[in-house]
């Protein structure tokens, strides 16, 4: 995915350029630089990167503004450019926008427009490049209670460590949304508020429902009333998903327990992978091998659906050997029983990573996350080793 956007700001106005450049950092996967001595105007050669975006105000020590316009644009083409002006004029906006601007930003310049024209930006080269999209990793459970949310919202959480990443979280758990808990988020949005406005979805509304979390997700609500989730179409998390696959480096959506509906399908179809979550119960098994030929009988690829044994324990009555010989394919990844750091973490509505980075189940996320950007050194390291070291 195209992340990484380097804007370049030839502003004469210090307190602009500080507070514009303030709220470049804030933005994942944006570099920003202060040019000065006009130097957009002296063309591509006198300068280290081409820029995506380059912002310029309008101050008359810098010259006149159409000028500046037409001449930075005949240097770089292929470059965004963002012009800042406090003059209000209809037709001079229009004679700045024919000179080749493609933003026009009254000043001063409101913080959700501005990051909102950097992000369109963003999409129009990830569109242009049809390799460049969003990696997506759905989890569902074979029964209520098995840990999935808690897998899902902590993979999140961790993909969101480095801060070069920008990262989703949807709740596709539509009628329990348990994920905000997990997160000590009161939703005053959700995935409703888009569906009920589809027609105009756009990176504006998509981020305005979004909600930025402090661990450095953008997290998306489930709705708030069970009742609504009938007003959720399979075309509408189409749509959803496309866009938010633009915007972010990794998407973690987190399903409903057992349960495969069009709009789940929809997402295991845009899915990079599946994640079906069992713990090492019966019932959670046998609902496993379920799962699984369900969700293949809708069309999805048996190489994209993967196992997660959560809470492993390496005394119980079944063996590892045991469970696994129930399914088709080995298991992926196995996450450990860390019952009381993940209660903890649960109450206290931070992600364990996030909380306790030392926990046995936080290492085992961050080792999950390095295996799914084939990051590990162990090609087929599943998350546990035995006594000797040896992976199991």
């Amino acid at each position: 995915m195209h992340t990484e956007l380097f804007v370049a700001l030839e502003i004469a106005a210090n307190d602009l350029a500080d507070d514009l450049l303030n709220l470049l950092g804030r933005i994942p996967g944006v570099k920003s630089q202060r040019w000065a001595g006009n130097l957009g105007e002296k063309g591509a050669l006198a300068v280290k990167t081409v820029p995506e975006i380059i912002v310029v105000d309008d101050n008359p020590s810098s010259g006149d503004l159409l000028t500046r316009v037409r001449t930075i644009k005949g240097h770089f083409p292929g470059t965004s450019l963002f012009v800042v002006s406090e003059i209000r004029d209809p037709q001079f906006i229009i004679d700045v926008m024919k000179a080749g601007a493609a933003e026009y930003l009254v000043a001063p310049v409101a913080e959700r427009i501005f990051i909102n024209a950097v992000e369109e930006v963003r999409v129009k080269l990830v569109s242009a490049d049809t390799s460049s999209k969003g990696k997506i990793y759905s989890f569902i459970s074979s029964k209520g209670g098995v840990g999935s949310t808690v897998l899902a919202v902590n993979t999140a959480a961790a993909f969101a460590v480095s801060k070069k990443n920008s990262v989703a979280l949807i709740d596709m758990s539509l009628q329990a949304g348990d994920a905000s808990v997990l997160l000590d988020i009161v939703p005053q949005t959700s995935l409703l508020d888009i569906c009920q406005n589809i027609h105009r979805l756009d990176i504006a509304l998509l981020r305005g429902v979004m909600i930025n979390h402090n661990s450095g997700l953008n997290f998306l609500a489930a709705p708030q009333n069970p009742e609504d989730s009938d007003d959720v179409h399979c075309e509408h998390i189409a749509s959803i998903l496309d866009l938010a696959r633009k915007l972010h480096d990794y998407i973690v959506v987190d399903c409903s327990s057992m349960h495969v509906s069009e709009c789940s399908v929809e997402v295991f179809r845009r899915s990079d992978k599946v994640f079906v979550v069992t713990d090492m119960s019966v019932p959670s098994i046998r609902n496993t091998v379920r799962l699984c030929k369900l969700i293949r009988k809708f069309g999805i690829a048996a190489d994209k659906i993967e196992i997660i044994l959560n809470r492993f324990i390496k005394d119980s009555v079944l063996s590892l050997g045991e469970i696994e010989k129930n399914f088709d394919k080995p298991l992926y990844w196995i996450a450990p029983n860390d019952f009381t750091d993940v209660v903890s973490s649960i109450n206290r509505g931070i992600p364990l990573v996030k909380l306790t980075p030392s926990a046995p189940f936080s290492k085992n996320i961050v080792d999950f996350v390095r295996k799914i950007e084939n990051l590990h050194d162990e090609l087929n390291f599943r998350g546990l080793r035995n006594m000797f070291g040896k992976s199991l």
